[in-house]
């Protein structure tokens, strides 16, 4: 199941949005994704069990 999350970027605070597929793993994932206003990179960490995210988190990456 792909779910779509709204977060906000750690540089500009602009919403920027990302697919997450949530029926893979129960593990925490940590991706790298580029703002789509400003393009500097944010550190998404995410878990999700049952078809559900359980977890999210966005940082600025440095």
């Amino acid at each position: 199941m792909i779910v779509e999350k709204k977060y906000n970027c750690q540089t500009c605070f602009e919403s920027n949005f990302i697919e997450i597929e949530t029926s893979y793993c129960s593990e925490t994932n940590d991706l790298i994704e580029d703002c789509t206003v400003c393009c500097y990179p944010n550190t998404i960490s995410y878990t999700s069990e049952d078809k559900k995210i359980v977890y999210f988190e966005v940082l600025k990456t440095y």
